[in-house]
């Protein structure tokens, strides 16, 4: 039973069995077509037979009916054509005399009337009728009205009869046979050479879909399978490439966010470690040796644990605040501002950092600046991480400026440094969470822990925006984003 597991296979027997099956249907079909056709053309033929033999029988039944004289010239008759059985009816379809041997019989005493009045009316229209040797056959016939003194008679000749059958028979159920087992194996042989054929081609395409997710049920994400076609075939391998290329997305995508979890694990281990570890560094030696440090010494333990402090806490902060950025819980409270304003507020609160690093910083407000609409507390952070990325990968004489370029439907704000530029391998992964541009940036720059850029695109785009970065090694960088004007 296994070569019937296959759909090659069960398609293939179906489809002998339709054919098998209708060769049957058509040779019979065709041999009651044929049988149909030999009564016609034996009635057609011989319509007008009946009307010769009412002529012999006329004399001897016109003064009256002698059944004798009438059966020994019906049997005159069938001697000279024993292909046909005569009979005579009354006007109600009794019979009234007929010829048959000893050894055979009728099994009727009387025919349908109807029949033989239309044939003989109509001048021999093609019609069957009731065969008086069977109980249920209809044969051709032919038949004639015949005057018997005062009664109407008719003559009824069966076409054909048992002799004829009988012969007709043997020949035909001979040829038949030998016609039906010719038409077998013809049948057969082409289903097995054309249909097998055929159905090779028709399901080669079907095995190759099929070895496709086969090989894709493996592991082998990159199979697809030919798209020729515009039939249901072709459709389902367009499909199923389309679904393999989602499988195959998604499945980067997880595993990308794998390794962004396996490094965000890690970096926030890093971030979190190194100021605890430096906390926890001073706390003990302040306490191991009190008596024996100075003032100043103390006061810098101190200080610098109160910075790592700060830092621990702005990490902590940031991650929180990303988190709710991530699970949409931040609700915008959406105002008209002014952003030149907001942005010198941020230039002034940065301007202590800019000047230790010696860093030029400013606020540079081009043209006529309409009112927008947003979050303040938001937009602020956006620029005051910009401004502060900026500031870390700036080195000592160069400049940061934020730029702002006004239309009467917007506002465009730019913040440029002069810096050493992000490579091209970097600047698609610098809005990448925890990502650091050292490599790429001035190398005496401070760290951080890579999150503001990252909290700062997902505020844009919660403001209908995004942030997009412009940079060249050598040319520093460029982070804008553009805020709708107040309608």
């Amino acid at each position: 039973m296994r070569l019937f597991s296959s759909f090659y296979a069960r398609l293939s027997t179906i489809f002998l069995l339709l054919i098998l099956a209708l060769g049957a249907g058509c040779v019979v079909i065709a041999f009651r077509a044929s049988q149909r056709l030999f009564d016609d053309v034996e009635q057609l033929l011989n319509r007008g037979y009946a009307r010769s033999i009412a002529q012999e029988l006329s004399p001897l039944v016109a003064n009256g009916f002698s059944e004798e004289a009438v059966k020994s010239a019906i049997h005159y008759m069938m001697v000279l054509n024993p292909m046909v059985e005569i009979y005579l009816l009354d006007d109600s379809g009794r019979i009234l005399a007929y010829f048959l041997n000893p050894a055979e019989r009728i099994v009727r005493t009387s025919v349908q009337i109807g029949p033989v009045q239309q044939f003989v009316q109509s001048g021999g229209r093609l019609a069957l009728g009731e065969d008086p040797r069977s109980a249920t056959r209809e044969r051709p016939f032919s038949a004639a009205a015949l005057s018997m003194g005062a009664r109407q008679g008719y003559v009824y000749v069966i076409l054909g009869g048992e002799k004829y059958d009988a012969s007709l028979r043997m020949i035909r159920d001979s040829y038949y046979l030998r016609a039906g087992i010719v038409a077998f194996f013809l049948a057969l042989a082409a289903t097995l050479i054309v249909g097998l054929v055929l159905f090779s081609l028709l399901t080669r395409r079907l095995s190759s879909l099929s070895e496709a997710v086969r090989g894709f049920e493996r592991g082998d994400l990159g199979r697809r399978v030919a798209e020729g076609g515009s039939d249901e075939l072709g459709a389902l391998g367009r499909a199923f490439n389309d679904m393999a290329a989602t499988i195959e997305a998604d499945v980067e995508k997880i595993r990308s966010a794998e390794r962004m979890r396996r490094d965000l694990i890690g970096n926030i281990s890093h971030d979190l470690r190194s100021p605890i570890t430096s906390i926890q560094g001073y706390l003990e030696t302040l306490a191991l040796k009190d008596a024996e440090l100075t003032p100043e010494e103390r006061r810098s333990f101190l200080q610098v644990s109160l910075r790592s402090t700060a830092n621990l806490k702005r990490l902590v902060e940031e991650l929180f605040e990303l988190a709710k950025l991530d699970a949409g819980q931040v609700q915008l409270r959406v105002e008209p501002l002014q952003v030149a304003e907001l942005a010198q507020d941020v230039a002034l609160k940065l301007a202590p950092e800019a000047r230790s690093s010696q860093v030029q910083l400013a606020v540079e407000p081009q043209g006529d600046l309409p009112l927008v609409t947003g979050d303040v507390g938001m937009l602020e952070r956006v620029i005051t991480n910009l401004m502060e990325n900026a500031l870390h990968f700036t080195p000592a004489g160069g400049r940061v400026k934020a730029v702002l370029r006004g239309s009467p439907s917007e506002v465009r704000v730019t913040v440029e440094d002069t810096g050493s530029g992000i490579s091209a391998e970097d600047l698609p992964h610098v809005f990448e969470r925890f990502y650091r541009a050292d490599s790429s940036r001035t190398p005496g720059a401070r760290n951080g822990a890579g999150l503001g850029l990252a909290i700062a695109r997902q505020i844009v785009e919660l403001h209908g925006s995004s942030l997009e970065v412009e940079s060249r090694p050598g040319e520093g960088a460029r982070f804008s984003f553009t805020l709708t004007a107040r309608s």
